[in-house]
Parts: structure tokens; C-alpha cells; sequence
């Protein structure tokens, strides 16, 4: 481990770890909510055979990838309110939230209309690796998307308040939030997919319908939450929305690097789940169950790199950059130790956690040669999520860019193709490319944080 300009006593190590957890643990139950939204359509869709389990999987890649773009206000502002909470300015933390539900709300029309009209053909983009698509997998693909992209607004709405909110430090009111939606989606599930009560058997249109009531929902409590709080981030309903452009700028001067980052790494997704898709419905449903079930270990690393980036962020804005450092590397570390306990899981029991999602037999096989084999990148995962939020945190976009480009265009995808298609090790080929991937951007994102030309940056 790298050593920092300062030692901490244990008392203050202790402190800092009491820290770490306390934005952590709202984080995790957080993301294990959010993830079992993602975990529950999986389940509930999968009993309605592969090729509605796949068309789901499909649709939601594509929508990750046109999501991209809104990165760069979400990282940017995120930023901009851990620096200005840090140096006790809560004005500018809450115009910064102004701004960028300003750039949201106009960024989510045209997204909205063009992807519900071309829902179809960005499907078809999605097969151009397939000799004939399937064209029942296409149909209930472009069902699904018609239904769910007209609400994206209120995922949109979410994602940036929860956003504000994380960056000043409240991980406990998007927990709360998200827990509520995520209930609603799964009661909204169950009822509407397979038809039970008064309510028809909908199938993947049932999901879709539960999804978009889940996000209403989610939406208009995470507004009620900012508008009349008593928290640092706090709006007033009759406080006018006018642009400041000096505020946009910072949120995408450093959110712009992330942006591009952001719409790099999607679009090699993108590609890499079009390899994948050229594949055959079996190998499109596996590969959906297989990431399911590895999204489970996601959860406690999605909530220390929240950590990481809130207490790196607000560290370095209260002109500390040590402890800043060492906020980094303690997330870092306890990121590792409870991602590599779950890799362990992963490759002793792996029929156990893919048998949740899929009853198909050749499904649950392949799956889990895919989910033993990633076991192994658990640790490296881990220290990519936190170090890559704690540079986030800072504001230090750039090189996370560069990074997670060079990982998914250079390794990933390559490899992938590589592996998969051209030497025919089907979707085996393609998880081993993303392995390396994962491995080496650990390395190389750690070598930049022990750098620490990050603490220059300017926000």
C-alpha cells in the first residue's frame, strides 16, 4: 500500500473507518435495493423463458448506453456539491442541484421521443452480429422500450437528486427513497407479469409497466425530499429556476471528461453485448443471468465507493488532502475484503446464485461457468470502484477516462471478439475478456490515486 504525507493514530484510523461506514451502509442497503429491482425482473422475467429474459436484457443495455450522456451532469454536479459542502458553501451546493435539474429536464425530451419512434431499429443494431435475429426476442424488445422510455424522465429526476444528495453526505435519504420505489416495483412485478388478482398476465410488458410505476414513485418523493427539507441540500418552491451559466460550467468542466468516459465505456458495452447477442438466445440469457447474479457483489462496492467519493471529495475541499488520501485507500481496502469473500461464493456455489434467476437447464449450466470465472476479478472490481470514485470525487474525470477507455476499447472488446467469435469460444470467450479488462484497470487506476496528481485538480 502506498504511504501518504501523514500517519493517523489509531484512534484516528478508527474514526476514519466509523466514517467510511456510516456513508457506506446507507449506500449498500441502497444499492441492495436498487439491485433488486434489477434482481427481481431478472427472477420474474426469466420463468417466462429465455427469449423474454434476453429481450429485456437487450433493451437495457441500449438505454445504459443513451443514459451516458446525462453522466456529465450527475458526476459533474456531484462534484461540484462534495467540494462546496466541504468548504461550508451551501449555496452553491443547492445552485448547483438548480442547475442541473435545469439541464436534465431539456436533455430528456429528445431523448424520449427519438428512442420510443426508433425503439425497433436500435434492436435491430443490437442483432447485426446474428445471421437472422430473432425476431420474437425483437418484438418483445421493442415492447418493453416503447413502454419504459416515455417515464425516463422520473429515473432521470432520481439519479440526479440522489446524485446532490450523496454528494453532501446524506447517503440515508436516497436509501429510504430508493427502498420505497424498489418495494413498488417488485409488489407491481408479481402482479402484473404474471396476472395475479384482478390484474391479466402481461408478461414483459407487465415488467415494463411496474417499472415505470416504481419510477413515479421514486420521483416524486426524492423532489418532496429537497423541496421544504430541513437538509444541506434544500430548494424552495418559490425560489425561480434561471440559468447560471458559471455554475453549468463547472458541473461540465468536470463533467464533460466523465461524459466522454462515460459514453466511451457504454458504447464498448454496447458493442461488446452486440458480440454476445450474435450469439444464440441460450448464450444472451446466460450472459444476463451470469451478470445478475454477479451485480449481488456490486452492492457493498457501490456503497465504499460512494464513501470514497463523498469523503475524498469533501476532504480535499476542506483543504486536507491527506486524509483525503486516506479516505481513499480505508474504502479501498474494505471494499476488497467483503468483494472477495463474495468471489469466493461465487466460485464454490454458482449454480446456487444463477438458479435464482433461470429454471432452463442449459441456461443455469453456462452461467455458471461464466460466474466461477469472474469470481476471480472480485478484488481488482472492488479497487476499481473505489478508487475510480474517490478520483471522481475530486473532480480528477480525466484520467478515469482514459482509463476506462483504454480498458474496454483496448481489452475488453478486442478480446471479447477475439475470443468469442473468432476462436469460437462463445460466451466463455467474451467473460475473459472482461476479466482482463477489470484487472488491469485496477492496476492502472491505482497507480494513478498513489500518484496523487489529483489533489491539483481544480473544480
Amino acid at each position: 500500500m502506498a504511504v501518504v504525507q501523514r500517519d493517523l493514530s489509531t484512534e484516528d484510523k478508527g474514526q476514519l473507518r466509523r466514517q467510511i461506514m456510516q456513508l457506506a451502509w446507507p449506500a449498500v442497503i441502497e444499492n441492495l435495493l436498487m439491485m433488486s429491482v434489477g434482481i427481481a425482473d431478472t427472477a420474474m422475467v426469466g420463468r417466462l423463458g429465455p427469449a423474454s429474459l434476453a429481450a429485456v436484457d437487450l433493451a437495457n443495455r441500449l438505454v445504459m448506453f443513451a443514459l451516458a450522456v446525462f453522466s456529465a451532469i450527475l458526476i459533474g454536479t456531484t462534484a461540484v456539491v462534495a467540494r462546496s459542502i466541504g468548504a461550508g458553501d451551501t449555496r452553491t451546493a443547492n445552485q448547483a442541484l438548480r442547475q442541473a435539474l435545469i439541464m436534465v429536464i431539456a436533455l430528456s425530451l429528445p431523448f424520449i421521443i427519438l428512442g420510443t419512434l426508433f425503439a425497433s431499429k436500435c434492436l435491430s443494431l443490437m442483432m447485426v452480429f446474428q445471421d437472422s435475429p430473432d425476431q420474437h426476442l425483437l418484438e418483445l424488445g421493442t415492447q418493453y422500450m416503447q413502454i419504459t422510455i416515455p417515464f425516463m424522465l422520473c429515473a432521470l429526476l432520481m439519479m440526479t437528486i440522489n446524485s446532490c444528495l450523496r454528494g453532501a453526505g446524506d447517503t440515508r435519504t436516497p436509501m429510504i427513497v430508493t427502498g420505497i420505489s424498489n418495494v413498488v416495483n417488485i409488489v407491481g412485478n408479481y402482479f402484473l407479469i404474471f396476472g395475479k388478482g384482478p390484474f391479466p398476465a402481461l408478461g414483459v410488458a407487465g415488467a415494463a409497466w411496474a417499472t415505470n410505476l416504481a419510477r413515479l414513485v421514486g420521483a416524486v418523493l426524492v423532489v418532496k425530499a429537497v423541496y421544504g427539507g430541513h437538509g444541506l441540500l434544500s430548494l424552495n418552491i418559490q425560489e425561480r429556476f434561471q440559468i447560471d451559466l458559471g455554475i453549468m460550467q463547472r458541473i461540465l468542466r468536470v463533467g464533460f471528461p466523465a461524459a466522454i468516459e462515460q459514453g466511451l465505456m457504454r458504447s464498448a458495452q454496447l458493442v461488446y453485448s452486440m458480440i454476445v447477442a450474435g450469439m444464440d438466445t441460450v448464450s444472451i440469457a446466460a450472459h444476463a443471468v451470469a451478470l445478475t447474479a454477479e451485480s449481488i457483489s456490486f452492492m457493498p462496492g457501490a456503497g465504499f465507493s460512494l464513501a470514497a467519493t463523498t469523503l475524498v471529495g469533501q476532504n480535499l475541499g476542506a483543504g486536507d488532502p491527506d486524509r483525503a488520501e486516506l479516505s481513499g485507500y480505508e474504502s479501498g481496502r474494505m471494499a476488497a475484503l467483503v468483494m472477495s469473500g463474495m468471489g469466493v461464493l461465487f466460485f464454490a456455489f454458482p449454480r446456487f446464485f444463477v438458479g435464482l434467476f433461470s429454471n432452463d437447464a442449459e441456461v443455469i449450466e453456462l452461467a455458471s461457468q461464466c460466474l466461477r470465472l469472474v469470481a476471480i476479478s472480485e478484488p481488482a472490481l472492488a479497487w476499481v470502484m473505489t478508487v475510480a470514485g474517490g478520483l471522481r470525487g475530486v473532480g480528477d474525470t480525466r484520467w478515469v477516462m482514459i482509463i476506462t477507455v483504454l480498458g474496454f476499447w483496448g481489452v475488453r472488446v478486442p478480446l471479447a471478439y477475439i475470443f468469442a467469435l473468432c476462436a469460437g469460444w462463445g460466451l466463455l470467450g467474451a467473460w475473459v475478456g472482461m476479466v482482463v479488462d477489470v484487472i488491469l484497470r485496477s492496476i492502472l487506476l491505482y497507480m494513478r490515486f498513489r500518484q496523487g496528481g489529483w489533489k491539483q485538480v481544480e473544480v
